[in-house]
């Protein structure tokens, strides 16, 4: 039994080498290099070979829906991942051309507050303004109050014909000097 479970095992090495020749010359044939393949991918294959070995599946070649599938899929992917860019990218001009707007009223709204606080006055500047429109108030009050008190009955007729009689006066004296 011994014997026979060596060849056994022979044959079965025989046919593992002979079907890693032939994977060797298709991988070669669509130009990929295993070796070349990242650490994650490698444990992808190996769990393939896994799963291969305890179900016993065995694909002696690949059907061509299968891989049809597998481009449409990812060809599928592909346009979908373009057109999400696509979108992005719009979106993303968008958003540009509104914080472009969105910049130039920020800086008209600096401009008018930098202006305005050229004009605008402190409250010290006011207080003192009014102190000195106060002391005013006083002085031309207190010289207003020094003033003959001039009666508020004044008959501007009466005061006219005063006037006119003093100006006849004057006229006679004249002419009478002359």
């Amino acid at each position: 039994m011994d014997t026979s479970r060596r060849i056994n095992v022979s044959k079965t090495l025989e046919e593992v080498r002979n079907q890693n020749a032939r994977n060797d010359k298709l991988l070669q044939d669509f130009g990929i290099d295993p070796f070349t393949f990242a650490d994650s991918t490698q444990e992808l294959l190996d769990q393939f070979a896994q799963i291969r070995f305890q179900t016993g599946l065995s694909i002696a070649e690949p059907q061509t829906s299968f891989l049809e599938e597998f481009l449409y899929q990812r060809e599928a992917k592909r346009l979908e991942a373009k057109t999400q860019a696509i979108t992005l990218r719009s979106d993303v001009a968008s958003l540009r051309r509104q914080y472009d707007i969105e910049a130039k009223n920020v800086n008209r709204l600096e401009t008018f507050l930098e202006e305005a606080q050229k004009l605008v006055k402190s409250t010290e500047e006011l207080e003192k303004k009014k102190a000195n429109q106060e002391k005013n108030q006083e002085v031309v009050k207190r010289k207003l109050e020094s003033l003959p008190n001039v009666s508020d009955d004044i008959n501007l007729d009466e005061l006219i014909t005063n006037v006119r009689l003093l100006e006849e006066e004057n006229a006679e004296r004249r002419d009478g000097n002359k």
